[in-house]
Parts: C-alpha cells; sequence; structure tokens
C-alpha cells in the first residue's frame, strides 16, 4: 500500500496483517481520486472508518487543507499515527465513533469517506447528521465504499451523481441534490408506461420522487400500501428514485417537500390537454410547474387499466409492467383476489 500522488508519492504506508482490516485497495483509491482530482487541494477531508489512514493521507499528499481521521479501534489509530510520521499538514485522529466525529467538526466539510465494515449500515446515520449538522459544502461529495449487493436509499436531499464498480466493491459518489421533480399518479398499478416517463425525467433531473396518489374519478384497485411496494419493486434498480405516499393534495403534499416541478406523460392528443389543464391548476393552486412527457415506446395498449383487465381474466401482464414487478403484482392480487 502506497502514497500514489502528491507531495508524498510513492511513500508505502503500514498496513495490517490478516483479515480483521480490509484497506482499499490501490486500484479503487487511484479510481477515487482521479475523480475528485481537482477539488482535493484546499479542501476538508473526512476519512471515516480510516483504518490505516490511507486515504485521509493521500488527501494531504494531494494539497487538502485540513483531513480528519477516525476509527474506533486502537489498533487503527496506532498505525494511523505511524503512517502520518514525517506527514506535514493540518489533521486530527480522533479515537471515536463514527457518529460522534461528525458530530464533533465545526464548520463544512469537502469531502467525506466512508469505508465502513461491510456488514454494518451506516449510510444512513451519516447523511442524517451531515443534513441535522449541514456539514457537507453543496459541491461536496460523501464517498462511499460499500460492497456492490448493498441496496440503500438516500433523501430526497441527496443523490448518486456516478458509481464505479470495482469487482464485489463498489464506490457511490453522492452529492446534494439540486434538481428534483415529482412523477405524479395513481400508479393502479405502475406500468412500463411509467417506467418510459422516468427514463426520460431522470436525464433532466438528479432525483425523481413518485408521488402514489388516489384519482377521486377512480376506485383504487390497489391499496396506497400495495401500489408503493409495487413501485418500489419496479424501479428498485435506480438508485435516485424515491417512492411517497400522498393521501390529500398533490399540489399540497408537493409544497411540504420543496418539490416545485411535475413530470407527467402523455401518448395522445386527448391525453395531452387533459395534462395541460391539469398543469394550469398545479400552478394556479401550488405555485407548481409541470414539464410534459411524450411517452412514445409505449402506446394505448400500455395502460394500469389494461393490468388490472390482464389480472381479472387470468392473462399474462409481463409485457405490461416492469420486469421486476411482475412476480409481485401477481401474487398480491392472488391474495386479493382469495380474500
Amino acid at each position: 500500500m502506497r502514497i500514489i500522488s502528491g507531495k508524498y508519492r510513492g511513500r508505502v504506508l503500514a498496513s495490517f496483517e490478516g483479515k480483521d482490516v480490509r484497506p482499499t485497495i490501490d486500484r479503487v483509491k487511484e479510481s477515487i481520486f482521479n475523480v475528485i482530482q481537482f477539488n482535493v487541494a484546499g479542501s476538508r477531508f473526512v476519512d471515516l472508518f480510516a483504518g490505516t489512514g490511507s486515504i485521509g493521507i493521500e488527501a494531504i499528499s494531494r494539497g487538502a487543507k485540513e483531513v480528519f481521521f477516525s476509527d474506533n479501534a486502537v489498533s487503527s489509530i496506532n498505525i494511523i499515527k505511524q503512517n502520518l510520521k514525517g506527514i506535514e499538514g493540518e489533521y486530527k485522529v480522533q479515537n471515536r465513533d463514527y457518529r460522534e466525529a461528525l458530530n464533533s467538526i465545526q464548520g463544512k466539510v469537502d469531502f467525506i469517506f466512508i469505508d465502513a465494515p461491510y456488514k454494518l449500515d451506516c449510510i444512513d446515520e451519516v447523511v442524517k447528521i451531515v443534513l441535522n449538522k449541514d456539514l457537507l459544502e453543496s459541491d461536496g461529495y460523501i464517498i462511499y465504499e460499500h460492497d456492490n449487493e448493498k441496496r440503500y436509499s438516500l433523501p430526497q436531499e441527496f443523490f448518486i451523481e456516478k458509481t464505479k464498480v470495482f469487482g464485489k466493491v463498489e464506490v457511490d459518489y453522492i452529492r446534494h441534490t439540486k434538481t428534483i421533480c415529482a412523477i405524479t399518479g395513481s400508479f393502479d398499478p405502475i406500468t412500463k408506461g411509467h417506467i418510459d416517463i422516468i427514463e426520460k425525467a431522470k436525464k433532466d433531473f438528479d432525483k425523481l420522487v413518485l408521488v402514489i396518489a388516489q384519482n377521486e374519478q377512480k376506485p383504487a384497485f390497489f391499496t396506497f400500501e400495495e401500489r408503493a411496494k409495487i413501485a418500489k419493486a419496479a424501479v428498485e434498480e435506480y438508485k435516485n428514485v424515491l417512492v411517497e405516499i400522498c393521501e390529500g393534495y398533490v399540489f399540497s403534499f408537493l409544497n411540504e417537500k420543496n418539490i416545485d416541478i411535475i413530470a407527467r406523460g402523455y401518448r395522445t392528443k386527448k391525453d395531452y390537454d387533459y395534462e395541460i389543464e391539469m398543469a394550469k391548476y398545479n400552478k394556479e393552486h401550488g405555485a407548481i410547474e409541470t414539464k410534459l412527457y411524450e411517452a412514445d415506446k409505449c402506446d394505448e395498449s400500455i395502460s394500469s387499466t389494461k393490468v388490472r383487465e390482464a389480472l381479472i381474466h387470468n392473462e399474462e401482464i409481463k409485457g405490461l409492467v416492469p420486469k421486476n414487478a411482475v412476480k409481485l403484482i401477481k401474487k398480491i392480487y392472488e391474495v386479493k383476489k382469495n380474500d
């Protein structure tokens, strides 16, 4: 293990024997610093779960203004201090739990690197602290290294800007959300048509929120909870898509969430005219803008109504709904049918 670049380039760092500590390998470390290389100099950098201190020391070598090292293992603290011998710079080494370490930092930081034990679910707590303390600069990153089978969701204030995969290791670059929109509908259930709109909208926005609402003109086939469960399964592969339930006025719900734009799709002239009227309503009542997308990949043969009819007549639905939702929809419907 070595310092890759900067003032101390080539210096070999002490590591641990055995497998109790899993240091970030040089190939992953090099990739991380290639992504952030132009912003490291002069930055404030947090090396959480620091282990040997390799990442934080690399940041010092590349000109970071201040680095915070933390680890709750005394053995790690000792080896970090050993690796820091002869390294000039402003840094702080703390033998603390990651929550205590983050809460102790004054002012904002530019980077928070997380390489926690893969079995530890810490990202929710980290993000919560960062939000509560307003700890991360607006253009800063939370860099999260984890097992690539781990699934997690972020609050609407954050999104994953990019992801790099190295075998079983995944590194996510998490930033403050700057653009967010809601995709509203009854999603009774979600269809491939809805996915078409998601695919289009995610090119224009950092984060999407699927807002499951009730169409007052149509009785619901699936409950709110069932629709939400199906929608979550359908969008599982999209890291920056949340699913929320709205039981009241959509514009009021969006105002509470500080979301000021809706993305909607249309297939026909009739759809378009309806969406224009709904856009006027949401603008007048909630100052909500609407962005319309033409659903050119799906025609009128794909709709929630068609899915419900297919279920009732025991017909195949996999051509109508996202693949991740097919089994779940059938399972939920069988339970409902037998109740």
